[in-house]
């Protein structure tokens, strides 16, 4: 699920909208396998808290009507998008942390900057290692 961060700033508090914000490049590369674990262990209790809640407000329907209804369905689907947002927090934190922990000398951040091909020749116009005749 790919949450947009306007959505999640209305779902959120501010603390749990700050955990999803450091799971998003280019924050999440700045953090150690020790701040990578203590995030996803944040990340996972939030996703197993409205995991709970969607089952209760689930619940909490059956048999209402009318405005009572809406109350519960809303509630349901609240909790429903605030346990898929942090279900994506959550793997976010532990890819990195995989990756942090398969390879310890990754850089924190990706510093190698890329360039793409332009198909531009070199100045001059010609090519500096032309090709051999077979």
């Amino acid at each position: 699920m790919n949450i947009d961060p306007e959505k999640a700033r209305k779902l959120c508090s501010e603390a749990e909208f700050e955990l999803f914000t450091e799971s998003r490049e280019p924050a999440i590369l700045a953090f150690t396998a020790e701040g990578l674990k203590k995030r996803a262990y944040q990340a996972q209790k939030l996703f197993e808290l409205w995991s709970e809640r969607v089952g209760i407000e689930k619940d909490a329907g059956w048999g209402k009507v009318g405005d009572a209804r809406k109350k519960a369905a809303t509630g349901y689907i609240t909790a429903r998008q605030k346990m898929e947002l942090f279900e994506d927090v959550w793997k976010r934190f532990d890819m990195r942390l995989r990756d942090v922990l398969k390879n310890p000398t990754l850089p924190a951040r990706d510093t190698v900057k890329h360039r793409k091909e332009t198909g531009k020749l070199p100045k001059g116009g010609h090519l500096l290692n032309p090709p051999a005749d077979d």
